[in-house]
């Protein structure tokens, strides 16, 4: 099993105040993170470093987390996408079905929320 600290989660995210949340909370469980403000951006720092998982909003400006979700799987398939989202959960679960996306967390989400999420992606590509 590969050590947790070695992890790399990239945090992409246009509210800054989510982005400071996750990385410190992800920082403090040991993971190393990068952080982007947009899905171009996500996408841009993905292409060119390697990351363990990807925790990405579903709304965002330049490009939404679906279509993020996207680009990521073409370049990697087994990147575990998790999207943070404070839309409707019927609507996004029948959207989750047919995509590429891992899993969701919804908002208000709690530290165990993420830490749950971050830790059964990981363990579920680890096996």
């Amino acid at each position: 099993m590969k050590e947790r600290s070695r992890n790399k989660i990239l945090v992409v995210d246009d509210a800054k105040a989510i982005r400071d949340i996750l990385s410190k909370v992800l920082s403090s469980m040991g993971f190393e993170v990068a952080v982007a403000s947009s899905g171009n951006e996500g996408l841009n720092l993905f292409l060119k470093n390697s990351f363990d998982l990807v925790l990405a909003d579903l709304q965002m400006p330049d490009m939404d987390g679906w279509t993020l979700a996207l680009h990521i799987k073409d370049e990697s398939p087994d990147t575990p996408i998790v999207l943070v989202t404070g839309e409707e959960k019927g609507r996004v679960m029948e959207k989750l079905e047919e995509s590429c996306v891992d899993s969701v967390v919804f908002k208000p989400f709690t530290l165990e929320d993420i830490q749950e999420a971050v830790h059964e992606m990981l363990d579920k590509n680890e096996l």
